[in-house]
């Protein structure tokens, strides 16, 4: 992850100095100073840039570029608004800034009824006690028709409260609940909220949504043109509140919005504390399911008390919210999409260092700086903490779509990697694409996994860098089309050169050879270097193999080979301390089925492509990042009593028959 940390320019109490010493590489700020519908000049922007990078970190994100109340209700001169905010996205981009924040909440940014809830170590926190907030709509805003928005049993709890309340305890939590943000919403007074949600009747959740998507879908063009990817904050608390519609609360809100609004550059703010306010809401499953369309993560964790009253953790890893689940999901989208995502630590507990600051309520400095530790333990420790840390790992095909992806899984969890491919150009331009993320624990080498004095050659280099050999992935393979019939069956009205008769013993040789002897040939050669000290190969099978596919009669044999060899060789070593197993990867587009799953488009599935989903349960093709998690595991001490198995990663291809 990217490191981030929310800075409120020149009137933050926290200078960028601190913020650097905590280790912040990315910086996520706003131009405060400008009103809400404003454009903002690229002046200003520069010159707010160039003070962040003048401290040694980026400003990379913009938490927010606010939208306009006429935007969301469609009114006034909500027309104007949107030019305006287009304007603002170009220069941004023009100054190189291409993440913006925002989000669509009516008149509040956010709802806490107490900002300073104390913890059992004199600390405080932001606090949503739901019988403080009812009895603040009910009895001082005097919200007309809000008794229909609560039980008796709640009503009953906020008037015992309101009755018990001193005037300073009911003006203390009005304050909190009309508290504003810098360069969002200003503090409010009870009468000014009274008048702003009278602009919103009339406006329902429908509405509000359509509001939304129009919106997205006039700005989702320029987005793409520049880069700029738009990252929604959701609902907080995501649920309803003041008779004010919510329509970005959970799973199926997001849903709707992707569907809405197809553009991959209108995406999601991930921020595990406001999903965390519906007790429902799985917060990890929404990642796993939106990964693709996360652009910027807040971490941070809630505790429930009573009801639907929470408050904030002490800690940012304990709570209702799955932390490590989380942080691993990220690591692996991480993996996927060959980037790092900006993540900042979302609030944090005031802490008597900061008794001294005036810091706005959540911002402290002393309660991020732990919180960001803790992220940052966190996401050390699932990558350096696991089996394959410091593990020497030769890769064949390394360079591949699919191995390139383990690889730098394996690299993330502090593995060296040797990187094999036939042509040593594209390992070493692998090798430098992965430096520039970090990932320097490479050893880019030339090798044919048919020739043997070629593999000996890389082994001997391998050996000299590290010394050791540990483990070993036989990734390179595949079909190609002289080894495939063109016609699925036969039938009498089929050309002899599309069937089988057609089929030259040369390509099936080729076929077989690349698989099967391009298997056994780099297990003679890297396995020897285990016999002294154990390790572990893991080969890649098919679909194929077991469920012999129509048309590619040679990729089909050479893949049953090898998980026959598989079971061969682990039976083989298993004496000597080395396990071989396989996964069989279910459907993935690579660039040697490409033209056999999809059209030229490159999205409109082929004839093939749909019997492919139609057969496969989950009813999607893998992504290359998900074969990294069943590699890892065989190659780890968690599977040191498996050996001569095949785990398919198929999406259930295996297990469905088609009917």
């Amino acid at each position: 992850m990217k490191q981030g940390w929310r800075w409120f320019g020149t009137q933050d109490a926290i200078s960028l100095r601190e913020i650097r010493q905590a280790g912040v590489t990315d910086v996520v700020a706003a131009l405060y100073e400008r009103k809400c519908g404003e454009v903002w000049p690229v002046e200003e922007i520069r010159a707010r840039q160039e003070a962040v990078r003048a401290e040694g970190m980026e400003w990379s994100v913009v938490e927010s570029v606010p939208v306009h109340e006429s935007i969301k209700t469609r009114t006034g001169d909500f027309r104007t608004y949107i030019e305006n905010y287009k304007q603002t996205l170009r220069n941004l981009a023009a100054c190189g800034i291409r993440v913006v924040c925002y989000n669509f909440m009516p008149i509040l940014d956010w709802t806490r009824s107490q900002l300073d809830y104390p913890l059992a170590d004199g600390s405080s926190v932001l606090n949503f006690d739901e019988v403080a907030v009812a009895a603040f709509d009910l009895f001082v805003l005097k919200r007309p028709g809000a008794e229909a928005a609560y039980s008796p049993e709640l009503t009953a709890k906020a008037k015992a409260w309101f009755d018990a309340a001193t005037p300073e305890q009911v003006k203390k939590t009005s304050d909190g609940i009309l508290l504003g943000l810098p360069g969002t919403v200003d503090d409010l007074t009870v009468e000014g909220f009274r008048e702003l949600l009278r602009t919103y009747e009339g406006i329902d959740d429908a509405t509000l949504r359509a509001n939304l998507y129009a919106f997205l879908n006039e700005i989702a063009p320029l987005c793409e043109e520049l880069g700029v990817r738009m990252a929604i904050h959701p609902d907080d608390p995501p649920r309803p509140i003041f008779g004010l519609p919510r329509i970005l609360s959970d799973a199926a809100d997001i849903r709707e919005m992707c569907a809405k609004v197809p553009c991959e550059n209108i995406g999601l703010t991930l921020c595990t504390g406001s999903l965390g306010g519906d007790p429902a809401n799985d917060e990890v499953a929404i990642f796993r399911e939106f990964a693709p369309r996360v652009h910027f993560v807040h971490f941070r964790n809630v505790v429930y008390t009573e009801g639907g009253s929470f408050h904030e953790s002490g800690c940012h890893l304990c709570g209702k919210v799955d932390m490590p689940r989380l942080m691993r999901a990220l690591l692996e989208e991480e993996a996927r999409r060959g980037e790092q995502i900006v993540v900042r630590p979302d609030h944090g507990r005031l802490l008597d260092i900061d008794r001294f600051r005036t810091c706005y309520s959540g911002y402290s400095y002393g309660g991020r700086l732990v919180g960001l530790a803790e992220l940052r333990g966190l996401e050390y420790g699932l990558i350096h903490g696991s089996d394959v840390d410091g593990k020497v790992c030769v890769v064949t095909g390394g360079a591949g779509v699919l191995c390139s992806v383990m690889t730098e899984d394996l690299l993330r969890h502090g593995a060296k990697v040797a990187i094999l491919d036939l042509h040593g150009e594209n390992a070493e331009a692998f090798a430098a694409r992965l430096a520039a993320k970090g990932l320097t624990q490479t050893l880019p080498l030339a090798a044919n996994v048919l020739d043997r004095p070629s593999l000996e050659a890389a082994r001997d280099a391998v050996l000299a860098k590290w010394g050791r050999i540990d483990i070993l992935i036989n990734g390179a393979g595949g079909n190609h089309p002289k080894g495939t019939c063109p016609a699925e069956q036969m039938t009498a009205d089929t050309p002899l050169a599309d069937s089988f008769f057609g089929l030259g013993i040369e390509g099936f040789e080729f076929v077989n050879r690349l698989n099967f002897i391009g298997t056994l040939l780099p297990s003679q050669v890297f396995a020897k270097e285990m016999l002294a000290r154990g390790g572990s190969i893991v080969n890649i099978s098919s679909m194929a193999a077991t469920q012999p596919l129509t048309k590619v009669a040679a990729y089909a044999a050479a893949k049953a080979s090898i998980e026959n060899f598989t079971r061969w060789l682990a039976t083989h070593l298993a004496p000597m301390g080395i396990r071989v197993n396989a996964i069989a990867p279910g459907f993935f587009i690579t660039n040697q089925n490409r033209f056999l799953m999809l059209e030229q488009d490159g999205k409109t599935l082929t004839p093939r492509g749909n019997k492919v989903i139609a057969k496969t349960p989950m009813r999607k093709f893998g992504q290359p990042s998900d074969l990294c998690g069943a590699v890892r595991f065989l190659v780890s001490e968690e599977a040191s009593f498996v050996t001569g198995i095949v785990i398919p990663v198929d999406g259930g291809f295996l297990a469905y028959s088609g009917v």
